[in-house]
């Protein structure tokens, strides 16, 4: 398999962003608007209903549920919808014409990526619930006190113990990295693309894809971060991290709480930023596995 060139793939995805920010804005400003909007509902009727809701209310759970679940699947389909059109654009196979003021899509290419997606999460969770599954069998087989950790000590069963549980949710991850990152070009340019494909491309590339993944997604996460230390600071002061735990988590709930519309404009901005960045990055970077020479292209292209 041959590799992706790393260096090539960040900065065709930086440079892509910045050319072609109106592009991406006017693809993914309503899917964004969408999925924060159902996400903003789920969470207001949760902060409005908590107390029904803790005390067990069946109406109060199944609406939240209902809410909870619509909420995803707004997520997923709008990400699907800007990953097939960011890819597209990106790969230079189509565009919207002109310039893109509204967009929204639903046709066979967006479904199958809705599909591919819906699969890919329920792929990682059963890796996720598989690696801890064998993490429990190796840590009870070898004597480990689950529930008293600080009574744990180096014997060679816990050691391997511990090994196996490392190793089971490495594997898990890699496997997680190496299904998604090329996900969206695969369902796009092949008629059979999906999880097993992005799986099969990254073979040999997984470090690379590792490394493109935290130089593109990395600074989006610390932006996340950043806000909600901002929220934090602002309610818990500017001490707040030697707050109490209970008492940290009670108040960074409330905070958080308080500031939920804001919170979801933001998020809504991070994803259409991340969706331009991460997704014509691996656009690139299948190209530069399947059709080298239209990568160079692209390359010199942008």
């Amino acid at each position: 398999m041959k590799k992706i060139p790393v260096a090539q793939t960040i900065a065709f995805a930086y440079r892509f962003l910045v050319t072609e920010i109106g592009t991406i804005v006017g693809i993914a400003w309503l899917p964004a608007v969408l999925s924060s909007a159902m996400s903003y509902l789920a969470r207001f009727y949760e902060i409005q209903n908590r107390a029904l809701i803790d005390a067990g209310d069946a109406q109060a759970r199944g609406v939240y549920l209902l809410l909870s679940l619509a909420s995803l699947m707004v997520v997923l389909f709008a990400s699907s919808m800007v990953a097939v059109a960011i890819t597209r654009a990106a790969l230079g196979r189509e565009r919207p014409p002109g310039t893109v003021l509204l967009y929204f899509a639903a046709g066979p290419s967006e479904r199958r990526m809705f599909a591919a997606n819906t699969r890919y999460l329920l792929g990682a969770g059963v890796l996720l619930g598989l690696a801890l599954l064998i993490s429990f069998a190796a840590l009870f087989l070898s004597g480990t006190p689950l529930d008293a950790p600080e009574q744990v000590r180096p014997t060679p069963a816990t050691i391997l113990a511990v090994l196996i549980v490392w190793a089971a949710f490495l594997y898990a991850g890699a496997s997680i990295v190496r299904m998604g990152f090329m996900l969206p070009p695969t369902v796009v340019m092949e008629e059979k693309g999906g999880l097993k494909r992005s799986h099969e491309l990254t073979k040999g590339n997984f470090w690379r894809v590792l490394a493109i993944m935290l130089v593109l997604g990395g600074p989006f996460v610390l932006l996340l971060l950043g806000g909600e230390a901002v929220v934090l600071r602002s309610a818990l002061g500017p001490d707040f991290l030697r707050t109490n735990p209970a008492e940290f988590f009670q108040k960074a709930d409330e905070a958080m709480d308080a500031k939920l519309l804001p919170w979801q404009i933001f998020s809504a901005i991070i994803f259409v930023l991340a969706s331009g960045l991460i997704y014509s990055g691996a656009a690139f970077a299948y190209r530069s596995v399947t059709q080298p020479e239209n990568a160079r292209r692209l390359d010199v292209e942008a």
